[in-house]
């Protein structure tokens, strides 16, 4: 399927002259995520070397869903007029400013500011999809979405159980510079790879802004939207939760939650390989809707598992499995519909349904951090995945009901 994909776009490795490989859009998807939960593990230590609460800490995490939220709804735009290629490269090179500022704060005022920064490697994501959708249909768009995604998702599974084994080996500050440094290999890649694939560039900005209002009268669009945020904030309420719940509640040490993590990432790389082979087939809102579907499982499951004292940890983490697969199969059906609503704005959608999808995430990621308290009982975490888990099968189900955009 990659290789059909892949002939139909032109593309050639290494030549800016085509469209970006496949390859390109994973590194860039991937060193994002991997920016996302890379430093989990060492949150607390973080909060120690701060003088600063742990609740405080994960203003690290809310603040930085929250800029990722908010900067698409610019990216978008400014990507249909001046281009897909400088606008990445520019957001890159932010990025490993960033990274490195992160790397030597001494305050947690100045970390926050510039890990907030850091967002701007959502750029990776937001015109990733679009540029997929500039290059093949809204079908096709799902399905390669779905594979790009199942490729990179090795990058945030394993990003926890490298930040466990940096934290128990090194200090925190190496995991800012290894993302520094997967940042200047991400720029290299793409100055020498991705070639514009915008083909009619909008002419004025005020016009792509002003396209928003169209795109917020869409039901359809904002059905997509709420479907792929309430979907992330599953993961996202887990992501700020799970590292005190884990080493509070169930003791673990930090390199085991980091392999406790991958169980999530499994889960997601089945969910995009099914997304992959068979949404084409199926339909991109039943997919969807059964990815919705499979991911509240996965909280039932944990309220019962965690009130038994055999399994430990992997009451917690196991049943993440199925949020994984949900998610593999909910999101890149999710961000293709956002996209193809209007495929002439491709951009816009692609920023402004982002903005939404991470705002939701980031506003129950932040609750969620406000009624964990000290950690010792896990059942806020849950509930609250359970909440999101319910209100994705909703929007879902009311986008199957509605059908896919013409």
């Amino acid at each position: 399927m990659i290789r059909i994909n892949q002939r139909s776009t032109g593309a050639i490795f290494l030549n800016k002259k085509t469209p970006p490989h496949i390859f390109t859009l994973v590194i860039l998807a991937g060193v994002q995520a991997l920016n996302m939960n890379l430093f989990l593990p060492s949150l607390p230590t973080m909060a120690e070397y701060f003088n600063v609460s742990y609740s405080v800490m994960q203003l690290s995490i809310s603040g930085y869903f929250a800029a990722t939220a908010f900067l698409p709804i610019i990216i978008g735009p400014i990507s249909d007029r001046m281009g897909r290629r400088p606008v990445m490269i520019c957001a890159i090179l932010i990025f490993i400013l960033a990274a490195i500022c992160c790397e030597f704060s001494t305050s947690f005022g100045y970390f926050l500011f510039f890990r907030i920064i850091e967002a701007t490697i959502a750029a990776g994501m937001v015109l990733g999809r679009a540029i997929v959708r500039d290059m093949v249909s809204m079908n096709q768009a799902a399905s390669m979405i779905g594979y790009i995604t199942m490729a990179m998702t090795i990058m945030p599974m394993l990003g926890p159980a490298i930040g466990g084994l940096i934290e128990e080996n090194f200090e925190w500050q190496a995991s800012f510079r290894l993302m520094s440094i997967l940042g200047f290999i991400a720029l290299l890649i793409v100055w020498f790879d991705q070639g514009e694939t915008i083909k009619e560039k909008q002419t004025s900005i005020k016009r792509q802004f002003s396209s928003y209002i169209n795109l917020l009268k869409s039901k359809l669009f904002w059905l997509y939207s709420l479907t792929a945020g309430f979907s992330v904030a599953c993961y996202y309420s887990f992501l700020t939760g799970a590292p005190i719940v884990a080493e509070k509640y169930f003791q673990t040490t930090p390199s085991q939650q980091g392999y406790l993590f991958t169980i999530v990432g499994l889960g997601y790389i089945l969910g995009n390989f099914l997304t992959g082979k068979y949404t084409i087939r199926i339909g991109m809102n039943k997919m969807m809707f059964m990815g919705c579907t499979i991911t509240i499982l996965a909280p039932v499951s944990q309220i019962v598992l965690v009130a038994s004292p055999i399994m430990g940890p992997l009451a917690l983490f196991g049943p993440m499995f199925l949020v994984g697969l949900g998610n593999g199969m909910t999101l890149p059906n999710a961000s293709s519909g956002m996209v193809s609503v209007n495929p002439k704005l491709a951009g816009s959608a692609s920023g402004l349904g982002m903005a939404i999808m991470i705002g939701t995430g980031a506003a129950l990621s932040a609750f969620t951090g406000s009624i964990l308290g000290s950690g010792e009982s896990p059942y806020p975490l849950i509930f609250m995945v359970l909440f999101a888990t319910i209100m994705s099968a909703v929007t879902s189900f009311s986008v199957f009901k509605l059908g896919e955009p013409k």
